[in-house]
């Protein structure tokens, strides 16, 4: 159990995207990333629908 479980974060700019090195290259996503592993509940915004899709994808499995 985390220490964000049971609390809510709002992170902008969260949505997934993966550099040409393969990194991922969104400050948000990462951070989101973080929160997820300590179980927080999560709610992601940025411009990007379809990359907004892919990293709630991604962090559900987290």
């Amino acid at each position: 159990m985390g220490f964000l479980t049971g609390k809510t974060a709002i992170i902008t700019g969260a949505g997934y995207s993966v550099l040409e090195d393969g990194r991922c290259g969104s400050i948000g996503y990462g951070i989101a990333t973080a929160y997820a592993k300590e179980g927080a509940n999560l709610v992601i915004t940025g411009r990007n629908v379809s990359k907004l899709e892919k990293a709630k994808e991604d962090l559900e499995g987290k």
